[in-house]
């Protein structure tokens, strides 16, 4: 996991600076925002699980309408019931999935508005589970997960946009399978992040 940790800040570093080092090519940035996600296959249906996210990223100017952006950023994830899910009789329940993320976006500009589409690693950090209100953590989380990712962007500004993103696992991000575990791509049946991301995004 060190090692994890060492790679992970190594490209952090390289997101702050390449764009410094090759400014006619590149350019680098910040985001921040919110966002909602559900477990598909955990029997609760539903974007109920709010969480923060924030990082950096560096674009490669491919032409004057397309470019690749590479990212790294911190996102919280998870599932939980709601309020109405606890009046029908389910039990309380609430998933933390902390994790940190590395995206290779492919975006195309149709005037101000940036559509993008790429693939991301997902790389747990941390995890907690409560059912009625207790601890129930255990390890079966998989410490990797790669998603798919699809969005636009708004360019409202020269330095500032805002971008809205749907992150979809690929792979099942638990390491058994459970009751409600659903199939997704062909895979086995498993258990998959969705995820809705609003964020806004500073280029420097």
């Amino acid at each position: 996991m060190k090692s994890v940790w060492n790679s992970l800040f190594g490209a952090f570093l390289f997101l702050v600076f390449l764009p410094a080092a090759s400014a006619q090519q590149f350019e680098g940035g910040l985001l921040a925002g919110g966002v909602s996600s559900q477990v598909a296959g955990d029997n609760i249906s539903g974007f109920h699980k709010a969480g923060i996210s924030f990082g950096g990223f560096v674009r490669l100017e491919l032409d004057d309408r397309s470019g690749l952006q590479l990212e790294l950023f911190f996102v919280q994830k998870g599932s939980r019931t709601s309020d109405q899910d606890v009046k029908a009789g389910m039990n309380p329940f609430l998933l933390r999935l902390n994790y940190v993320e590395m995206p290779l976006i492919y975006q195309y500009d149709f005037g101000k508005l940036r559509l993008e589409g790429g693939l991301t690693a997902a790389f747990l950090a941390s995890h907690y589970e409560e059912v009625n209100d207790l601890d129930n953590s255990q390890d079966v989380w998989r410490s990797l997960n790669f998603s798919s990712i699809v969005g636009v962007r708004y360019l409202f500004h020269e330095h500032w946009s805002l971008g809205l993103r749907s992150i979809n696992s690929i792979n099942s991000i638990r390491k058994n399978r459970v009751d409600g575990n659903v199939k997704r791509y062909g895979n086995k049946f498993g258990a998959f992040n969705d995820v809705l991301q609003l964020a806004v995004f500073y280029s420097l």
